[in-house]
């Protein structure tokens, strides 16, 4: 995946090779209804690795360098790492340098999906690189860049590892800065493939602040103070 005006091209390319980095072509994933432009706007390809077919995710570091690829195998499912992954921000963040808002997923799959969902990324969405088990750590590395933002809306899965790994997302960010969206399907790709784009998109924009146990917000008494008095109570 070379980069760049035409006369930088085949620097960019002599470096990825020296860093055993492989291109692809960026193609629309049509089972998952991502376009092309969106797949090229995020560094998403399609190639081979051993003869092997698979997805190639591309990270980059702070400077924009290519640092790292994720390839994503089918049939069997799996993935490998080559380059550094380490020295890489978060899938996508090469892209955006602040704003109000930014969406954090589980997956490059999902973060694809809510671009594909925005006019091929218009607003900024990102992903973590290692699932809902690394996500904290990912996070942790990544709290300055995301301190560009005015808020964090963390669209992890609908499953018991992704609300978990939500949670403790938004306790090292701050539940004041830090929402989580309620979706009703496992992922945003789930929701995308079942046609419930609206659905998906009113998750995110209606996401909440994440609310640590033991912790009501005074928002949410209203209707408890609004309720009448019984015989026994009181009257204000």
């Amino acid at each position: 995946y070379a980069h760049g005006e035409k006369g930088g091209v085949h620097q960019e390319r002599q470096r990825t090779l020296d860093m055993n980095l492989i291109e692809g072509e960026c193609k629309a994933l049509t089972n998952r209804k991502i376009s092309a432009e969106t797949c090229e706007n995020f560094g998403y390809s399609i190639g081979n690795y051993n003869g092997r077919p698979c997805h190639i995710a591309n990270y980059f570091d702070a400077a924009g360098k290519l640092v790292a690829q994720k390839l994503r195998f089918n049939n069997p499912k799996e993935f490998l790492v080559l380059g550094d992954l380490k020295a890489a921000g978060l899938f996508g963040a090469q892209r955006y340098g602040k704003g109000k808002m930014i969406v954090v997923t589980e997956g490059e799959i999902d973060a694809l999906t809510i671009a594909e969902m925005q006019g091929h990324g218009k607003w900024p969405v990102v992903s973590v690189p290692n699932g809902a088990a690394g996500a904290k750590k990912a996070l942790s590395k990544a709290v300055d860049y995301l301190n560009n933002f005015e808020s964090v809306v963390l669209m992890f899965d609908s499953d018991e590892p992704g609300r978990k790994a939500a949670a403790e997302c938004a306790e090292m960010l701050g539940p004041s800065r830090c929402k989580i969206a309620v979706m009703p399907l496992k992922d945003p790709s789930e929701m995308m493939q079942a046609g419930r784009m609206d659905e998906l998109l009113n998750a995110m924009w209606n996401a909440r602040p994440y609310q640590p146990d033991g912790v009501i917000y005074g928002a949410d008494l209203l209707d408890l103070v609004l309720k009448p008095v019984t015989a026994n109570s009181v009257s204000y």
